[in-house]
């Protein structure tokens, strides 16, 4: 039941208005004195309108109502006064003490009216005030749900990301060859000042950047010795297929936009797109030179690793046609063992040396 406080120093209007707003459904308290009042608005219940004549002893209604405004401001007031003290009405409402002015003697129906309008909007802006409260939680739960989707994303988004890789080091013809890359990347990105988002995209095209691959048939990519131009055209075709197997995975958008465009040189005399310059993002230009210098230092089963210093030096030369020559003396800055140690680091154990008892026992063994 909504709760009305009315205060006036003349019983007889406190018993009209009691009477006639009970009839009507509220529950009405009285109080004569306007620090009864201020007593009650300071130890009750609250209440949805404050109502209170003007001229009182101790302080009129204006002060009151001022009052009652630090006490409960979530309260609708009214000034009930004769017309001779309309200004002091007009001054309190233009402070914004009170919600409206009645004048004495009042209507019956007008001020049931304009109660009954107070005590709507009480209850509207209270459930404004709850709806929006409500909002800020659910939308706090909705932020918390999301972290930890985007977080699930991740997680299940890296476990694909290592089940692709190893399944390209399964291949065996180029082991760890991608992890290798991805390392090289990090570390030339860092030195390029890479942001954090772009290097963890970098990363991930740098992981899965031959993933294509898996398309090639053994007998090319296998093969001891160099492709014919027919295998050549075959081979060129893992860029293109790597962005294909990709297209579902909203996650790596833009890491298989790098698994396109790693083997695109600066100069545009590349594939499959022949893109050439700022044309390529730099996360590419570095994909490009790191995944050549893999090749290079890391050797083929048909062409032996070379010397870190003669590496070094072919990739100096290509700067400007393969390779961005910012990127170039980026990796130049970096001395020649500290690469050498990336390399080492990042080759993983290798689980396919496991027995076939140690893969048992560790099936079997209890989670």
């Amino acid at each position: 039941m909504d709760r009305l406080l009315f205060v006036d120093d003349e019983p007889f209007v406190l018993r009209a208005l009691k009477r006639t707003f009970e009839l009507e459904g509220f529950e009405v308290v009285t109080a004569n004195r306007p620090a009864d009042a201020l007593d009650l608005l300071r130890n009750g219940p609250g209440f949805v309108v404050i109502a209170s004549d003007y001229r009182m002893p101790e302080m009129n209604g204006a002060e009151f109502l001022q009052r009652a405004r630090e006490l409960a401001p979530q309260s609708y007031r009214l000034l009930i006064s004769a017309v001779e003290e309309f200004h002091a009405a007009v001054d309190s409402i233009n402070r914004g003490e009170i919600y409206r002015f009645v004048p004495k003697p009042w209507d019956r129906d007008d001020l049931l009216a304009i109660v009954r309008a107070a005590v709507d909007d009480y209850h509207l802006r209270r459930n404004y005030q709850e709806m929006t409260a409500l909002l800020h939680g659910k939308n706090a739960e909705l932020s918390t749900l999301n972290k930890n989707l985007e977080h699930r994303v991740v997680e299940r988004t890296h476990d694909l990301i290592e089940a692709l890789v190893t399944a390209l080091d399964q291949r065996g013809a180029e082991a760890v060859h991608s992890r290798k890359v991805a390392a090289f990347c990090v570390r030339l990105g860092r030195e390029l000042a890479l942001p954090a988002a772009e290097l963890a995209i970098l990363e991930q095209g740098a992981l899965i950047h031959d993933v294509g691959k898996i398309g090639i048939p053994d007998s090319i990519l296998l093969k001891n010795g160099k492709l014919t131009p027919e295998e050549w055209v075959e081979m060129k075709r893992h860029p293109e297929l790597g962005y294909r197997m990709l297209a579902n995975i909203p996650f790596l958008e833009h890491a298989r936009r790098l698994v396109l465009t790693h083997h695109e040189r600066f100069d545009g005399k590349g594939y499959p797109l022949g893109l050439s310059g700022e044309e390529l993002p730099l996360a590419a230009r570095i994909l490009h030179l790191s995944e050549a210098y893999e090749s290079m230092s890391g050797g083929r089963s048909f062409r032996a690793a070379r010397p870190a210093a003669e590496v070094r030096q072919e990739i100096s030369g290509c700067a400007g046609t393969q390779f961005d020559p910012e990127v170039v003396s980026a990796f130049l800055r970096i001395p020649a063992p500290q690469w050498e140690e990336i390399a080492r680091a990042a080759v993983p154990p290798n689980p396919t040396e496991q027995s076939l008892a140690d893969l048992t026992a560790s099936f079997r063994s209890p989670r």
